[in-house]
């Protein structure tokens, strides 16, 4: 069962919904299936589900599912959030511009049951947050949390300027609306990509007793 009280932080958390997107290199290669993702501080092993005749959500070359019928986030689902930039996934260049990291916020064995998952980008906009984000909570604090950018601060300077170059994010305007009152920013932002994908998630192994 997804987690409502997880629900009500990000919602809390968030600055902002975008529409829909799924975002694809220009170039048609062979689609890389996302097979990891963080939970709780931990590696987990993932699996997209492909439905037959669904379409599927990438981000470049990087496969995370088909799409669930219709666009509304859903507190019957679990959260999946792409996280730009990141060092779980990486791909050769050009392809190296959709490098990311997949934070989930639920591990359950659902056995046969394929789970669904809410989709949110994550761009990290701090240039001094430079390691990936493995809780959701630690992700909602960050989305919290606010640096003071230099005068000099563009789009490109954000670690995950790719990202909101995708989101055409493009300039110091595009981003006055996730200023704060003080004129600070914050460490990262949080958005609805506006779908949801279905993946099988293996649970960690328990933990040892001692």
């Amino acid at each position: 069962m997804a987690q409502s009280s997880s629900r009500f932080l990000w919602i809390a958390a968030m600055v902002v919904l975008v529409s829909a997107i799924v975002l694809v290199a220009a170039e048609r290669r062979q689609p890389r299936p996302v097979t990891t993702a963080y939970f709780s501080d931990s590696e987990v092993q993932v699996q997209p589900f492909l439905e037959k005749g669904a379409r599927t959500f990438s981000y470049g070359p990087w496969m995370l599912g088909s799409i669930v019928p219709g666009d509304k986030a859903s507190d019957h689902r679990f959260n999946l959030y792409i996280i730009a930039p990141g060092i779980q996934h990486q791909a050769p260049a050009p392809a190296d511009e959709f490098n990311n990291a997949v934070l989930i916020n639920a591990a359950e064995d659902s056995g046969d049951k394929v789970s669904e998952w809410d989709v949110f980008w994550v761009v990290v906009l701090d240039p001094e947050l430079n390691q990936d984000i493995r809780n959701e909570r630690e992700l909602l604090l960050l989305g919290q949390a606010d640096f003071v950018p230099n005068d000099l601060y563009q789009p490109e300077d954000a670690p995950g300027h790719n990202l909101l170059r995708q989101l055409e994010i493009l300039s110091i305007n595009d981003l006055a609306r996730f200023r704060r009152d003080d004129g600070a920013l914050p460490r990262v932002i949080l958005l609805s990509a506006g779908t949801a994908v279905r993946m099988k998630v293996t649970p960690p192994p328990p933990a040892e007793s001692h």
